[in-house]
């Protein structure tokens, strides 16, 4: 007999597309998840993968098989999260998964929203990349994604999609920098601010979302040096802060919560804007506690005021449009685990 264990661990390594990292979504040794699978195919008497070193593909049988399973998990989910309101005395929970900088601007109002109707419900916050917080959605560790839209790579349009938020890109500066009559950044400053907007913090992401940013400075700021790389939005606006040079953020992650800020100058530059999204399978966006969470998490984004944003620099407005600045171009690029 086929059990609901075996369905979920065919449905997430039918998704991974690899043993290994199968293991990874699901927190399960690499043995026993083949071990299942082969107890599968055994019940069936079927081969669910064509199996090629440690790359596996679904056979006709196992294309078939995904989407029955995905009907039935997703029964069974929304079932398990109806009976939740029944269960007296227990405390639902709803996991999110989110970078800090969205996190900590958006979850504190959609929280409080939420109280007011379900008071017992728990938020279990994770604050992990794009790609993990998509990774831990397939391994049903999450129930929420909170993650930009250009992040998304085509394997995640099985969730529903809960708009948010749109951010704009914005060039961080020390405060008081004034670019507002700047037509050339190597000649149009005094020498120590020159040096300043030329020492540029990068993120080693290593994504396509790097390399979108690598191609605008090559562009904007043609002299530049690296003077830091950092992983996070917080890290480089702190150095901005500090002086050592500039940044190009999310505006929202200059917002440290809804009524304050990182001391820092915020430029306009000819960028798409990040468009923040709410990723949800969709079982979940019918029942509660799970609706009355995204209907807030969507006002805590209409609610939501990006901090003051100076007009474009002239030099950067002078730029020659290219496929960075493109906004189709800029949303073909998936990429998982970037800003």
């Amino acid at each position: 007999m086929i059990t609901l264990h075996q369905l979920r661990i065919f449905w997430a390594v039918a998704h991974a597309e690899s043993l290994t990292r199968a293991s990874k979504l699901l927190g399960l040794a690499q043995p026993s998840l083949s071990q299942q699978i082969s107890k599968l195919e055994e019940t069936i008497g079927t081969l669910l993968f064509d199996r090629n070193r440690n790359q596996l593909s679904l056979t006709d049988a196992g294309k078939f098989l995904l989407r029955k399973s995905e009907m039935i998990l997703a029964s069974v989910d929304e079932a398990v999260a109806g009976l939740q309101e029944y269960s007296e005395g227990s405390r639902g929970v709803i996991s999110v998964g989110a970078l800090n900088s969205i996190a900590r601007v958006l979850l504190p109002k959609a929280l409080r929203r939420l109280s007011t109707v379900f008071p017992g419900v728990e938020l279990d916050v994770h604050e992990v990349s794009p790609g993990e917080a998509i990774e831990l959605l397939y391994g049903r560790r999450l129930t929420v994604a909170i993650v930009a839209s250009d992040s998304i790579a085509k394997s995640s349009v099985s969730f529903k999609r809960i708009p948010v938020f749109n951010d704009p890109y914005v060039l961080a500066v020390p405060r008081g920098l004034d670019l507002s009559q700047v037509t050339d950044p190597w000649h149009g400053l005094p020498e120590a601010e020159r040096k300043i907007l030329n020492s540029c913090i990068v993120f080693n992401f290593g994504t396509a979302h790097q390399r979108r940013m690598e191609d605008w400075y090559q562009q904007a700021l043609p002299n530049h040096h690296v003077v830091s790389q950092s992983r996070t939005y917080e890290v480089a606006l702190s150095l901005v802060q500090e002086g050592i040079g500039v940044a190009v953020v999310p505006a929202l992650t200059a917002r440290v919560s809804m009524d304050s800020q990182f001391t820092v100058d915020l430029y306009r530059v000819n960028l798409p804007e990040r468009r923040i999204v709410g990723l949800v399978p969709s079982q979940y966006a019918r029942v509660e506690p799970y609706a009355t969470f995204l209907a807030a998490l969507e006002q805590a984004g209409a609610e939501a005021v990006p901090p003051e944003i100076l007009p474009m620099p002239p030099f950067v407005a002078n730029m020659r449009p290219t496929a960075t600045t493109s906004p189709e171009r800029d949303m073909e690029a998936a990429d998982e685990s970037g800003a």
